[in-house]
């Protein structure tokens, strides 16, 4: 390309608009100064983004310090003129204004100074003000955000109490397509005569809001069709004292989402205005969703409730569920009666809440403990399991105890279930303790750098060789070639392995111990699964060297299974198996042979 070609230049006006439409203010109005044609494009893209990081220099100094007060000048002179520039950009724009973003970064104490305080630390309110002005009334897309991506905990937990930083009195209602909250602790909905005909998607994140204000939104939304609802804190009512999780008048989360389609519930609470959830936790969630084809929870385990299930033709197709661990008091986890107590009721709530979804077709489920899944006992496989006759594709993420038989008697229910599963994708991992701290985390990850460059090593040394004995042992010497069956598993029959199951995905460590359960679950789908084509699998480390010198074949019966071919430099298997039937002298051994191939799982 000659040196002086402008690409750029040579887009058409619509496209530089649309690449516009996405940048923020500031850099958008910078483009004017590139040429005549550049001046007015970011005018007439139809969107402002503005975005402000919140700069504070008072804690540099003691409050007694002059320099204390200059930088509280400094503080509020920054709100000031980013309002204005917020002001000049809305009034520049030369089109209808469709889109308006709003972020203000800062930790949450700083972000709510910058928003409601003012001087002589009166009431402001800098959000109200940039929304309210007359270029926004007719946007169709509005996000606002406040304050800086939760931490690590915030993520990992159910929020714990009243949320939020600025809120909204007034909404371009009757425009609106897209809401996207962060960090709102109250709005105001739209009266119902007005309503909100338009909008089609609702996020809110970190935000209050009374479960009524929000019924009274979703009511008022006939075109909603995406609610996606993450660290939210209901606020409603706290119910008699004596009411109990059992009675019609217990703490719920009732939604009514007659028009969507896509609900996420992620990490939500239910408490009061005083910031207290109801019921330790142990509320419910009851939701009317007629046309609901994708459903994505995250939090504790509860009671769930589908009113008006869609007809066949519109059922919940795809559903991905992460189910934290429950909260157990010092006593329970120490008294072994009470923890199989608590394990039970969790293991009823489980199948309950999966007996809402049926008719689902992708299910993922997320779980830190199998004994949520694990249903032992033909009576009781009858009385929680529930057949899932359309899911095709199934993936598990849990943690397993490699001393118990928990794991095998969890997939076992699973492989019960789903007996058209197509393809099967698990993640196991072991409990860790202090491996969850920055470092060793960061310790581990380079050591698994230095096996990474190890196994390079020994990849380019095994090409350069003509032959391929292999040795067995990996790094630590463990030897992975007697390979046991998994008591609980092996010897079971299930429909999917005789006529569905296609491709299997391992994620996996592997450990010390005589018999690995993620090499003894290769073993078992290699041997039972009768129209498998592929196993992927991951070890857990970056270690190329323990997908490629782990000789696969020793793990299968010959009996079962023999191998074809064994390729070093993609680390992979391919295996043929002859049906156990009878053969005789016009049999075509081309057309009943199957294959499958064992091959590294691609990240």
């Amino acid at each position: 390309m000659a040196g002086d070609d402008d690409r750029l230049s040579a887009l058409g006006d619509d496209l530089l608009r649309r690449i516009l439409y996405f940048a923020p203010a500031k850099e958008a109005a910078s483009t004017s100064v590139l040429s005549r044609r550049w001046g007015s494009l970011w005018r007439s893209t139809g969107a402002v983004n503005l975005a402000v990081r919140v700069r504070d220099d008072r804690s540099c100094f003691s409050y007694d310090d002059p320099r204390w007060e200059e930088a509280e000048e400094a503080f509020f002179s920054r709100r000031d003129a980013f309002v204005l520039a917020a002001k000049a950009a809305l009034t520049a724009a030369a089109a209808r204004v469709t889109r308006l973003t709003l972020r203000v970064e800062a930790d949450r104490d700083k972000a709510n100074e910058f928003i409601h305080c003012d001087r002589d630390w009166g009431r402001t309110d800098v959000v109200g003000a940039v929304v309210s002005l007359p270029a926004a009334r007719r946007v169709e897309e509005l996000l606002v955000a406040a304050a800086d991506t939760p931490d690590d905990d915030d993520l990992r937990n159910e929020v714990g109490s009243y949320v939020g930083i600025y809120c909204l009195e007034s909404l371009p209602w009757e425009t609106l397509r897209v809401l996207d909250l962060t960090y709102c602790f109250e709005f105001t909905p739209p009266a119902p005569a007005a309503a909100a005909p338009r909008l089609a998607s609702l996020r809110l994140r970190r935000c209050s809001v009374h479960l009524k204000v929000l019924q009274d939104l979703i009511d008022g939304a006939p075109e909603l069709a995406a609610v996606h609802l993450e660290s939210v804190y209901f606020v409603v009512a706290r119910p008699a004292s004596h009411d109990t999780a059992t009675t019609t008048n217990a703490p719920a989360l009732r939604l009514r989402c007659r028009s969507a389609t896509a609900l996420v519930l992620k990490l939500c609470t239910l408490g009061d205005e005083r910031g207290e959830a109801h019921g330790d936790g142990n509320w419910a969630i009851e939701i009317d969703a007629p046309r609901l084809r994708s459903f994505r929870y995250k939090g504790m385990l509860r009671r769930l409730v589908l009113r008006s299930p869609a007809p066949e033709t519109m059922a919940v197709a795809h559903v991905n569920m992460h189910f934290l661990n429950e909260r157990s008091s010092y006593y329970v986890q120490h008294d072994k009666q009470q923890q199989r107590d608590v394990d039970a009721a969790a293991r009823v709530l489980f199948w309950q809440f999966v007996h809402n979804f049926t008719s689902a077709k992708t299910l993922k489920l997320r779980v830190n403990n199998l004994n949520f899944i694990a249903v032992k006992g033909g009576a009781r496989r009858a009385k929680l399991l529930c057949v899932l006759p359309n899911v095709e594709r199934l993936e598990l993420e849990a943690v397993h105890d490699p001393t118990s038989k928990t794991a095998a008697v969890a997939i076992a229910n699973l492989l019960r279930c789903c007996p058209v599963v197509r393809d099967l994708r698990l993640k196991l991992s072991t409990p860790y303790s202090f491996k969850d701290s920055t470092y060793v985390r960061e310790f581990l990850e380079w050591k698994d750098r230095l096996g990474y460059d190890k196994s390079v090593d020994r990849f380019m040394d095994h090409r350069s060789k003509r032959t391929i004995a292999i040795p067995m042992d990996d790094e630590n010497g463990d030897r992975y070639d007697e390979v046991s069956d998994i008591r609980g598993l092996s010897g079971r029959s299930f429909t999917c392995l005789q006529s569905s199951l296609r491709r299997v995905a391992m994620q996996f460590q592997l450990d010390k111990s005589d018999n690995c359960f993620g090499v003894q679950l290769i073993k078992f789908f290699a041997e039972n699964a009768m129209v498998l084509k592929e196993i992927c699998v991951d070890s857990g480390t970056r270690r190329l060297c323990e997908h490629m010198n782990l000789n696969v074949e020793k793990w299968i019966s010959p009996a079962k299974a023999c191998l074809k071919c064994k390729n070093l430099n993609e680390g992979s298997w391919e295996f043929s198996r002859i049906p156990s039937g009878s053969l005789h002298s016009t049999t075509d051994l081309g057309q009943c042979t199957t294959s499958f191939t064992i091959l590294p799982l691609q990240r």
